[in-house]
């Protein structure tokens, strides 16, 4: 699933290519992504009018729309948005915007878990529940402090949007290697020390993923479908029983709430009593 490096690779690709662009037509494909308004009452919405701006917030690309619309877009599993020529075709596209004049925005998805909303403004749900966020003014260390008071293991706490926005489960690998921190660590078990390296190390570790276009495993691709480059520089990640790049420790896996979690654990020491 695209995180907060992936997705920003794609809104500033998209921001510079559509920007000022005026939405000639919508293509629904399948109905069952746009969540929050009728497929007759989007294109009624939207049709005729430009694209000021395209932004982030959280995983969700927002395309600002005339008239004071936001439309939320959710990539979820294998999802993209990719720049075509108007008329041609994407493997799994599910809803297209064509541009007056030329090209169009596809929304291309394998396994249909993308949604779409039309919002107002950002008062709304999805949005409106979305936690703390890298890189923003609510990105405050007295808040951030306080998500750890909790017996809830530290990835876990780093997994759930509604406390910590964008993260996603190979970004919260990395910041807790580079932290120091065991993921099944309870977060009221941290000491503060630890927990302000976690807070510096969030933001290092998406700005570095962002710098090399996000992270590409299989399915992430770009607005003009190219892959990410991040996964050359990744530490922990995917690298079950390789050795540790700072102690030559073998790294293991273990699961957490169906997630795949990697560490170290000499670097990492494993909590007394954790469950394997």
């Amino acid at each position: 699933m695209p995180e907060l490096p992936e997705v920003e690779t794609v809104v500033r690709g998209l921001n510079r290519r559509i920007s000022g662009k005026t939405i000639e037509k919508i293509t629904v494909f399948d109905e069952e992504l746009v969540r929050n308004v009728e497929v007759n009452e989007l294109k009624s919405e939207l049709e005729g009018n430009d694209v000021t701006s395209v932004r982030r917030k959280g995983k969700y690309v927002l395309l600002e729309v005339e008239k004071d619309l936001l439309v939320a877009i959710h990539l979820r599993m294998t999802g993209k948005l990719l720049l075509r020529e108007r008329g041609e075709e994407t493997e799994y596209q599910r809803i297209s915007f064509a541009f007056r004049g030329n090209g169009q925005l596809v929304m291309d998805n394998m396994r249909r878990f993308g949604t779409l909303d039309l919002l107002v403004d950002e008062d709304e749900d999805p949005l409106a529940s979305l936690g703390l966020e890298p890189f923003t003014d609510s990105y405050r260390w007295e808040d951030f402090r306080e998500l750890f008071d909790t017996a809830q293991p530290l990835k876990l706490i780093l997994l759930d949007q509604k406390k910590i926005t964008g993260l996603g489960n190979i970004y919260a690998n990395e910041a807790l290697f580079r932290a120091d921190l065991n993921p099944l660590l309870p977060g009221e078990e941290v000491k503060e020390s630890k927990i302000r390296e976690l807070y510096r190390t969030i933001p290092e570790v998406l700005g570095e993923a962002i710098e090399h276009n996000g992270t590409t495993f299989s399915n992430f691709r770009d607005s003009s479908g190219d892959s990410g480059n991040f996964q050359k520089f990744l530490n922990i990640y995917g690298k079950e029983g390789e050795p540790c790049p700072r102690c030559g420790e073998e790294i293991v896996k273990v699961n957490q709430s169906g997630r795949g979690t990697y560490y170290c654990p000499k670097c990492q020491e494993e909590p007394e009593g954790a469950d394997l």
